[in-house]
């Protein structure tokens, strides 16, 4: 499965460096590595949605729109994308517990560091951890944990979460083919997180929040059985 990593520098030289030792990492590497480089913060948001990448080289100290301020962007919009923030000042580490970065480097970049920050992301990325969704005006990395409902409207997909609603532009047949176990599909229309799910009645699901969703006759049965291991697994 290709790796795809943007870098966000607006030094030239900076972005040169890293991708030389992008190129080093991954040279032995069972996957392809793509880099996309990105020269202002401006310029990585004005692609990004067409354009998603799975990891972020992010310089804080920019013009206009630094690199925090993106961080918090990507963050409020509920974009989870793994950041690794690089700076020559220590003093921006604090910031980065709110943006819930994957790690500081300092510049000079250490090679050896570099190296065992992609190695550990590369350990911990499964699509069990994070998938992708293509919105209309934007791409988003959330963690499946984040969903409680998946609801097909039209052609596309409307996710639930507990902050919000995302509308995807994938039809929930395929977007469906991103998720574990752990959901199931309830309704021709629906398809439910068993870890949010209160109560199973004959024709609806009612969820921790209150929400409630229909539940198909036929499949009521395969349904309650599942929710019953669930829980009893847990």
């Amino acid at each position: 499965m290709p790796l795809t990593i943007a870098i966000c520098d607006d030094n030239e030289n900076q972005i040169k460096e890293l991708r030389r030792l992008l190129d080093e990492w991954s040279a032995d590497k069972p996957f392809a590595l793509a880099i996309d480089e990105y020269i202002s913060a401006e310029s990585f948001l004005f692609s990004y949605p067409d354009k998603p990448c799975d990891l972020l080289l992010l310089d804080i100290e920019m013009k206009q729109l630094n690199g925090m301020e993106l961080a918090k962007k990507l963050r409020s919009d509920g974009d989870m994308l793994p950041i690794v923030f690089i700076t020559g000042y220590s003093d921006y580490i604090g910031d980065g517990y709110e943006v819930e970065a994957l790690h500081y480097l300092l510049k000079p970049v250490d090679k050896l560091k570099l190296f065992a920050v992609l190695d550990r992301y590369i350990k911990r990325h499964t699509p069990e951890n994070e998938i992708t969704i293509k919105c209309e005006d934007k791409t988003l990395h959330i963690s499946p944990d984040m969903i409680m409902y998946c609801e097909a409207v039209g052609k596309k997909t409307h996710i639930h979460t507990k902050e919000q609603v995302l509308i995807c532009e994938t039809g929930i047949g395929n977007f469906s083919s991103n998720l574990s176990s752990d959901f199931l599909s309830c309704h021709r229309s629906y398809i439910v997180n068993l870890r949010y799910v209160r109560s199973i009645g004959k024709m609806e699901i009612v969820l921790d929040n209150g929400d409630s969703v229909p539940l198909s006759r036929r499949l009521y049965k395969d349904v309650n059985e599942k929710f019953i291991r669930f829980y009893m697994k847990g």
